[in-house]
Parts: structure tokens; C-alpha cells; sequence
């Protein structure tokens, strides 16, 4: 009877986070309680399994608990302040997900089909935000429920290196799926494009570099690199040939030069406040507290400034790393970067693990989750809301299929 409950259990896990993937870039409220839901489920299981440990073992869960509990002695430092316990609920919201993915125990099948279904959902995200757009809803093409137009972005940008993985992946894939994966990647490209984000479309070339170098051979290569000059030759007809269009006029809105240096000066603009703050040497060691980064625009560097008094109100640096200095102080910040870290010699060591340096689709999407947002981060958001679930989610399975996989390896030796 305990065996057919847990059993159960596991099966309703596995459809909470499955529905959560889906609805993750469309579905405020639903996602939360998908979220909630799965966190109570998993938990449940793991306790009647008798694998429920709140002392963590591995390098990375215990990076994850520092992250937390660094985040959580912020709040009560700086307490009371308006956000209160928002930012901690956001990080522990992404950061519950990573846990759980990397300890669920699920098979390369399970998790792979949350990977598709991650793709599903990006693709429901952007008809969503298509038609808010067509209505005029919002003034952006975005999704409705994955933050402004540059988080929005960042999140498709993670999903679109997931699914470049999920094509180029070892294992046999159907001829169905395979189609299905090369179209939606042209269209996750195409809207990543005309959402006109030059952090995201950075981070994201960069990345196919690197993956250029690392795993792909030179056929590979000039195949993406002919696609992407197709889309963008497509892209470039379709404007000229209907200036008038809806479309065609927010492309020329987006990639304007005047939008440009606007977008600039924004950025160094908080860039330039952000150093101002940091060289008054106050709240260094735990910072102004978690999304309370508000709270720097009325403190005396700012109100006795007359140049800075006349700036935008900014609700963050524009950049990860001098957001969570400021936030959450020099520890905050060491407590990140250990994360980062470990996620990034993981990453090297699933590498180095592979023969013929071609790691599957799980190594794929956790260099996406890894380097999208942080390099789009140098110039954007923060890591936190929807794109930081995402991206925990992805770096959680890449964590858990290299450990199933490493499991099998001994498996084997032993047997033999």
C-alpha cells in the first residue's frame, strides 16, 4: 500500500510540474499554485520513501541553502522595508524548483518530456502575447506572465537553446518530433527578433559559439548559421514588403537608432546611480535587503545630488551582479557567484565526461539556463521571476540525466 501511494503521488508530481512548465510564461496565478502544489506533493513522497533530508549533502544543494539563507538574513537585517518577504518568496520559489528537479529521481524519459513540454508552453506563451499585442493589451510583443519585454525575452532566449539541444541530441528522435522541434524553433527565433532585445540576441549568439566550438562539427554549424541568416533574410522582406504593417512599424520602432541610445542612456544612467550607491560604503556587507532596491532612489546620495535627483527612478541596476551587491550585499553576492560556479563546473565536467565531447539534450539547456541570463544579466534584469524558475528548472534536469547517466556507468561496471 506504501509503494502504490508513493507511486500515486509520483504521478501527480509529475502532472503538477508538467502543467507548471506549460503555463509558466501565460498564467500568473495558476503558476503559483502548480508550483505550490508540486513542492507539497514532492515533499510528501520523498517523506514516505524515507528520503526526505533537510541537511544538505551535495555542493550544489548546499550553495542553494547559502543562497537562501543569505537571502533570508538580508530581509530580517533590513527589516521592515515594503517588499518584506517578496524576495525571499521569489528565490525560493526558483530555487525549490532546481532542488526538487536534481533530487526527484525521475527517469531521462520523464525529464526529457518536461523539456518538451517547456517548449509547448513557450509556444502557447507567444500566441498569448500575440494577441494581447493585436488587441493592444500592451505596447510590447511579450509574454503575458514572464515580466517586461527584456525578462520576457531572456526566458525565450533559455527555451530556444533547450530546444537546439533537444534537436541535437544523440538519441533516436521521431521524424514527427524532430519537425515539430525545427519549426518551433524557427518561430521561438523569430519572435526573439522582432522582440528586439540585444542582451538576449547577444547572450544567445554567444552561446551558439561557444557550443560552436565545444560539441557541434563544422556541418552543424553553417546548417544554424544558414537558418538564422535565412530568418533574418525573411525578416528583412517582410518589412520592406509591408511597411505599413503593424508589425513592420514596432521593428522599426525597436531596432530605431533614437530607441537605441534611449535604451543606453537608461542603462548607464542606473549603472551610474548603482556606483554611487556602492561608493558610499553603507550596507555593504548584507546590502538594502531582497527587491528592495527601491529604497535607494529617496536615501541622502540621491536627494542631495542634483544630477541624479533628475534621473529616471530605476528598480534596478540593470546589471545581476551590482543588483544583488546592492541588495543583498558583498555576501549575497559570494553566495551567487558559488552557485554559478558549481553550475559551471558541472557543466565543463559533463563535457569532459563525453567521448566525442557531444553531450545530450539536458547539457544543452543547462548551458542555456547557466549563460542566458547572466549574459543578458550584464546589461538587463536581475535573476529572479519567471526566466530564474526556468532556468533552475533546466539546470536541475542537466544536474539530474548527467547523475542518471553517471549511475548507469557504475551500474554497468559493476555487472561487468
Amino acid at each position: 500500500m506504501q509503494k502504490m501511494s508513493s507511486a500515486n503521488l509520483r504521478k501527480y508530481e509529475l502532472f503538477c510540474i508538467s502543467f507548471l512548465v506549460l503555463i509558466m510564461p501565460s498564467l500568473e496565478a495558476a503558476k503559483t499554485l502548480f508550483w505550490f502544489l508540486y513542492l507539497v506533493i514532492y515533499l510528501v513522497r520523498r517523506y514516505q520513501d524515507g528520503n526526505l533530508s533537510l541537511v544538505p549533502r551535495q555542493p550544489v544543494n548546499i550553495a542553494i541553502t547559502l543562497y537562501l539563507l543569505v537571502t533570508l538574513i538580508s530581509t530580517f537585517v533590513n527589516w521592515p522595508f515594503d517588499n518584506g518577504f517578496k524576495g525571499f518568496v521569489d528565490e525560493f520559489r526558483f530555487t525549490t524548483l532546481f532542488l526538487c528537479l536534481y533530487s526527484a529521481g525521475y527517469s531521462a524519459r520523464e525529464y526529457r518530456q518536461i523539456a518538451i513540454l517547456i517548449i509547448i508552453g513557450v509556444l502557447g506563451g507567444l500566441v498569448y502575447g500575440l494577441v494581447e499585442f493585436l488587441l493592444q493589451i500592451r505596447t510590447d510583443f511579450q509574454f503575458h506572465s514572464a515580466g517586461i519585454l527584456t525578462q520576457s525575452s531572456i526566458y525565450l532566449g533559455i527555451a530556444i537553446v533547450l530546444n537546439a539541444g533537444l534537436l541535437l541530441d544523440k538519441d533516436n528522435v521521431p521524424d514527427k518530433l524532430t519537425n515539430f522541434l525545427k519549426l518551433s524553433l524557427l518561430i521561438q527565433v523569430i519572435a526573439l527578433l522582432y522582440m528586439g532585445s540585444r542582451g538576449s540576441m547577444l547572450a544567445i549568439a554567444l552561446v551558439f559559439v561557444l557550443l560552436a566550438v565545444l560539441a557541434l562539427n563544422i556541418r552543424t554549424v553553417l546548417s544554424l548559421l544558414a537558418g538564422l541568416a535565412g530568418i533574418i533574410v525573411l525578416f528583412s522582406v517582410f518589412i520592406q514588403v509591408f511597411p505599413d504593417n503593424v508589425f513592420s512599424k514596432d521593428i522599426f520602432t525597436q531596432y530605431s537608432i533614437e530607441r537605441i541610445k534611449e535604451s543606453d542612456h537608461q542603462r548607464l544612467a542606473a549603472w551610474q546611480i548603482a556606483i554611487a550607491k556602492l561608493s558610499t560604503g553603507k550596507d555593504m556587507a548584507w546590502g538594502v535587503g531582497p527587491r528592495n532596491y527601491d529604497s535607494i532612489n529617496e536615501m541622502e546620495f540621491v536627494t542631495q545630488n542634483e544630477n541624479l535627483m533628475q534621473m529616471k527612478k530605476y528598480s534596478h541596476a540593470h546589471n545581476l551582479f551590482l543588483t544583488q551587491l546592492i541588495e543583498q550585499g558583498i555576501i549575497g553576492l559570494l553566495a551567487e557567484l558559488y552557485f554559478f560556479l558549481l553550475v559551471l563546473l558541472k557543466i565543463i565536467a559533463i563535457w569532459r565526461s563525453d567521448p566525442d565531447h557531444s553531450p545530450g539534450w539536458a547539457w544543452y539547456g543547462g548551458i542555456g539556463g547557466f549563460a542566458i541570463p547572466l549574459i543578458a544579466g550584464l546589461f538587463n534584469t536581475p535573476f529572479y521571476q519567471e526566466h530564474a524558475m526556468l532556468a533552475m528548472l533546466v539546470m536541475g534536469m542537466m544536474f539530474a540525466v548527467s547523475k542518471e547517466i553517471a549511475d548507469r556507468k557504475d551500474i554497468r561496471v559493476k555487472s561487468s
